[in-house]
């Protein structure tokens, strides 16, 4: 394991380290939560050595939290370290113990400067720093994108459904998460797995609270509530390796829970109702607080439907990402949607002619969509306009406008399968190969 990733993070000209975790903020998710048990071991242990050990381990983990420049890693352990604390107070004496713990916070808030990591924290408003300002951003949309897509947008789709439906079309980062595992996975699962999912968090806490309260160990609480909030400000969660020791730690916890059975039911109760509570809450807030700007989006659970606009589509496309744009191909959607020939409409999206309407008047075909050729239109009785998007084989389709002369095909010039010579129903699109920037025009535009 190396400390730094083959592309590294800079902070200020110092290299922030990852220790191989290929981002920073994982490494300081890592480390968070192995400062927790350090922290509880060196003012608990009774011997005096063992204290001053997991003193000088505590300095030698955070120094490396201060070396990941990571504010959500601090954030994180200043949680966990609050709950440990509290919950210790009470069983802890004011005196010599606290020297080990006191000299560590002392020297890390010394290195924190010395780096200029204490600098970095103080200017994090989001005026004043973009990558705050970019997760505002993104968080925003949480909500809406999960009213819009009540089956969820698909494992590892988050990114790329922001990124094409939501992100200001100004804005040009490109994000394969929502930089925050729990909206992340909120989004990309269906009702079903998002109950389930808030549930899960919550039961855990209740049964950090249960093992706090029956055996005054609030540690399990502690490390979850930091592992929480590492997973909220970055994409931690999906690393293995960070969930180490918050699953050791959950284990006493969950045998105290299980043990306590008035204790449980309360826990299970309580959770299940916040569960729907916070839910119920995010629905309201993507029906009534839209962003300004995002356009009206409705995938159907199945995902196999995206409708763009209001009321039911006119405009139909079966969609070929490799011709479209990529993933994010919707970006270049909304900026035709913005003209004044592609408002006021709605598009149906598919990525399976099966899944479009018998009673069609107009349909779009992109790429590969397109390879079964013009027979695959026979169950189609109201066709009244065809548009083939760079096909495979766009002779088939040229070659059966004497039956069905409402078909037109459309060709990069650059494209392998663009035609040789020109021909009735071809309009050839200079300086493209199969990606036709301009595709939304092409597709549904009045004159092509």
């Amino acid at each position: 394991m190396t400390f730094f990733a083959a592309e590294p993070f800079f902070f200020q000209g110092m290299a922030r380290w990852d220790f191989g975790l290929d981002s920073p903020n994982k490494a300081a998710a890592v480390l968070v939560l192995l400062m927790l048990p350090l922290l509880a071991l060196s003012v608990r242990a009774r011997r005096e050595w063992i204290r001053w050990c997991a003193g000088i381990f505590l300095v030698l983990v955070g120094y490396g939290l201060v070396r990941t420049f990571s504010r959500g890693g601090l954030v994180a352990f200043l949680l966990g370290a609050l709950v440990l604390l509290v919950g210790l107070c009470k069983s802890l004496v004011v005196g010599r113990r606290w020297l080990p713990v006191l000299l560590a916070a002392c020297t890390l808030v010394g290195a924190a400067v010395w780096t200029g990591f204490a600098g970095r924290v103080a200017n994090s408003s989001p005026a004043a720093d973009a990558s705050v300002g970019n997760r505002l951003a993104i968080w925003r949309n949480v909500p809406c994108m999960m009213v819009d897509a009540p089956g969820g947008w698909g494992r590892g789709a988050a990114g790329d459904a922001f990124m094409g439906w939501y992100q200001p079309l100004d804005r040009t980062e490109r994000y394969r998460t929502l930089v925050n595992s729990h909206f992340t996975w909120l989004v990309e699962w269906g009702w079903c797995g998002r109950f389930m999912f808030v549930w899960a968090w919550l039961l855990v806490f209740g049964a950090g609270i249960v093992r706090w309260r029956a055996r005054g160990d609030p540690l399990p609480l502690a490390v979850w509530i930091a592992f929480a909030a590492a997973a909220f400000f970055s994409s931690v969660a999906e690393e293995w390796i960070v969930w180490v020791v918050p699953v050791v730690a959950l284990v006493p916890a969950a045998w105290t829970f299980c043990t306590a059975k008035g204790a449980r039911r309360t826990v299970v109760v309580v959770t299940l109702v916040v569960s729907g509570v916070l839910l119920s809450a995010c629905v309201a807030l993507g029906v009534c607080c839209r962003p300004a700007g995002v356009l009206h989006i409705s995938r159907s659970p199945d995902g196999m439907l995206l409708t763009v606009g209001e009321g039911p589509p006119d405009d139909w496309v079966v969609c070929d990402e490799s011709v479209m744009g990529g993933a994010a191909f919707g970006r270049v959607l909304r900026g035709f949607i913005q003209t004044s020939e592609g408002a006021g409409r709605a598009y149906g999206l598919v990525h399976d002619l099966s899944s479009v309407p018998a009673d069609v008047r107009r349909l779009s075909l992109c790429g590969r969509a397109a390879d079964a050729g013009p027979g695959l239109l026979a169950r189609f009785t109201a066709l009244e306009d065809v548009r083939v998007i760079s096909p495979n084989r766009p002779e088939d389709w040229l070659a059966s406008r004497g039956a069905r002369p409402y078909i037109r095909v459309f060709c990069g010039e650059f494209s392998p399968n663009c035609p040789a010579e020109d021909a009735d129903g071809l309009t050839v699109v200079f300086g493209a190969a199969d990606y036709l920037p301009n595709w939304p025009r092409l597709a549904f535009g009045k004159s092509p």
